[in-house]
């Protein structure tokens, strides 16, 4: 049985299987939709189909129905029109209607324009593309006098100059544009230089930095490799004098690396502590001392944590468990390990942090802080006034020795129970107020004197600018270590030390081997000789000190006094008189640092990493470490 029915529609007929009734269906005629209705018997007397016929009729009427659904889906398709982003390539599509039109993209919400659809169906070969109605004419004629921009060509300057255009005048760029065209290249090549330096200048703080590493580590295994008898007896102290090196290299980075910089000082003080006492000891920690100097800066460098403040200060606010660190604390913690020092190498130590911290604004740091952790309580007169003294000759308008003359003066009678009798303050007293300067301590009479009014009247001298008259009387009759210290005051301040360096000489050689004598005032003459380009008195004022271990510490001092002068002469390592490599055992931190200071000036004049190395390397084993951080130094210097 089958299912004869007509579209409601459009009255198609249709003639369907029983199994359709009731399922949906598009006229294949009107497209419209229509539901297949339920199978009714045929009138009796009409002719009956075979049921090939049914069968070949229903296959026919499923395909028809089949080809309209694919030609409905491929004409829905063709109303949209499918777009690619330019930009992000996002795809979707827009209607058939939008082609031409711009529109925004849905990923990337940029602007796209939607394309032509494009009709690939064959065109005659007697039809043009074109929009055009078939038979509009085109306009193509080419108006009389008028220049085409296709047949514009360029003319030479000497068609010009023949043409007689010499006479052309230009109107002339502004000012304000020549000066933005000049900024614009000044500063494309400014840019260019500076990234070239920053990569040549961190390339070479890397190699700075293995250098400084290597020589630490180094030394410390060929020092641990050493037999016990063998180690040189000082070395200790030369592992401090590397962790000097690499804190002051630290901090000079050109991103300073202060966390790194504390570390190492923090190492330094470490084996200091570990050293047996020795003058050594003294002298290394006093340039441990000086070293810390460099980690102090300004409010804004420290906020910036590119230096560490002075002084903690009362207003600054820190968080739980911080912990906040100033170079007080730290040359606090650097100076007690000296306190037990003899108090020559102290005083000396006094005056030369407090010259460097009255350049750097921090005097009155150096008033109240160095004498109390440095001096023990009967020192502290004497040292208070050897300080204002220096702060005063540093910078003549500070009110600090005022402050301090004030503190002495009023001590009363208590001021001349000090030990060492306060000679400084007689001097301060007259420096300050000249006038009205109360007589502590008598003016020198007759051949002798008291050491204490030598000192004190020596520096009242040198204070009037009469470096004749102080040198006379530094060598008045009296024990030699009097007049060496005193020697040592006139060539400290005076313009020409050499009157008081030669009478020093003098005095020490007619008493060699006198263990009286400070050895610390005899390694500031040799330090002031050698700062004034007189390095063969210099040695021979070091080689007359007695102890073997300052006498080497005299000689690396020596180097490291002439090479900060700022010579152009270039360092041998002849001057360090290094022990044989076979001997060890006989090198001292003098000799270490010595060496550092020889490669440290060398490559400040060469600027060579490699050439300096080499040389560092043929060095005896135990000083190839001291080179290499020399070498990271000069590096920085240079």
């Amino acid at each position: 049985m089958a299912i004869e029915f007509n579209c409601p529609h459009c009255q198609h007929a249709y003639r369907l299987k029983d199994e359709f009734a009731g399922k949906s269906a598009t006229c294949k005629t009107c497209r419209a939709k229509l539901t297949i209705p339920q199978p009714v018997v045929v009138a009796g007397g009409a002719p009956r189909l075979t049921a090939e016929e049914i069968a070949e009729a229903e296959a026919k009427a499923l395909a028809a129905l089949a080809d309209e659904q694919a030609q409905v889906e491929k004409d829905a398709a063709a109303q949209f029109i499918p777009i690619e982003c330019q930009h992000c390539n996002h795809k979707w599509t827009e209607p058939l209607a939008k082609a031409g039109k711009n529109a925004l993209c849905p990923e990337c919400r940029q602007r796209v324009k939607i394309p032509e659809p494009k009709n690939d169906a064959p065109v005659p070969w007697n039809q043009e593309r074109s929009k055009l109605p078939s038979m509009a004419k085109q306009n193509f004629e080419k108006l009389a006098n008028v220049q085409d921009a296709a047949d514009a060509k360029f003319v030479s300057g000497k068609a010009l100059t023949q043409a007689g255009a010499d006479g052309i005048e230009y109107e002339p760029r502004p000012l304000k544009q020549k000066v933005t065209f000049a900024l614009v290249i000044v500063g494309a090549l400014l840019g260019t230089t500076l990234g070239v330096r920053s990569c040549y200048v961190g390339r070479v703080e890397r190699g700075e930095d293995r250098l400084m590493v290597e020589a630490q580590e180094e030394f410390a295994k060929s020092t641990g490799a050493l037999p016990a008898n063998d180690a040189p007896p000082e070395a200790q102290l030369c592992s401090a004098l590397l962790y000097i090196a690499g804190g002051e290299h630290a901090a000079r980075h050109k991103e300073p690396k202060i966390k790194e910089a504390l570390e190492q000082f923090a190492k330094a003080r470490d084996a200091i502590r570990k050293a047996p006492p020795s003058l050594s000891r003294n002298a290394v920690g006093g340039e441990l001392a000086v070293a810390i100097l460099i980690l102090g800066g300004s409010e804004q460098q420290a906020r910036d944590q590119v230096r560490i403040r002075w002084t903690p200060g009362t207003d600054l606010k820190t968080r739980p468990n911080e912990r906040l660190y100033t170079v007080l604390d730290e040359l606090r913690q650097s100076l007690e390990l000296l306190r037990a020092a003899e108090f020559e190498f102290k005083n000396h130590l006094a005056r030369r942090l407090s010259r460097e911290l009255t350049k750097q604004g921090q005097g009155l740091l150096a008033v109240e802080m160095i004498p109390l952790a440095l001096f023990n309580e009967k020192e502290q007169d004497e040292a208070k006034a050897s300080i204002a003294l220096e702060v005063l000759r540093t910078d003549k308008g500070s009110d600090l020795p005022r402050r301090v003359m004030g503190d002495l003066k009023g001590r009363g009678p208590e001021l001349m129970k000090s030990v060492p009798t306060p000679a400084s303050a007689q001097t301060l007293f007259f420096a300050v107020d000249p006038e009205k300067a109360p007589r502590i301590i008598a003016p020198p009479a007759g051949e002798s004197m008291l050491e204490s009014s030598r000192f004190a009247y020596v520096g009242k001298a040198l204070v009037e600018n009469q470096p004749d008259v102080a040198v006379q009387l530094a060598q008045r009759r009296g024990p030699p270590e009097g007049q060496i210290r005193a020697l040592a005051l006139c060539a400290d301040w005076s313009a020409d030390p050499g009157p008081a360096l030669d009478a020093a000489q003098a005095i020490l050689s007619a008493n060699k081997g006198r263990k009286e004598i400070s050895a610390f005032s005899v390694l500031r003459l040799a330090q002031i000789a050698a700062e004034k380009n007189k390095p063969d008195l210099a040695k021979e004022l070091a080689n007359l000190i007695a102890d073997d271990g300052m006498k080497a510490w005299a000689r690396g001092a020596i180097v490291q006094a002439r090479s900060g002068a700022g010579s152009k002469d270039k360092a041998d390592e002849s001057w360090v008189e290094l022990p044989p490599a076979d001997k060890p055992k006989e090198v001292r931190a003098g000799h270490a640092w010595g060496l550092l200071w020889v490669a440290r000036q060398n490559t400040r004049l060469s600027g060579d990493h490699s050439a300096e190395l080499k040389i560092v390397n043929t060095w005896p084993t135990v000083g190839i470490p001291f080179g290499k951080a020399g070498i990271a130094l000069g590096l920085q210097d240079n």
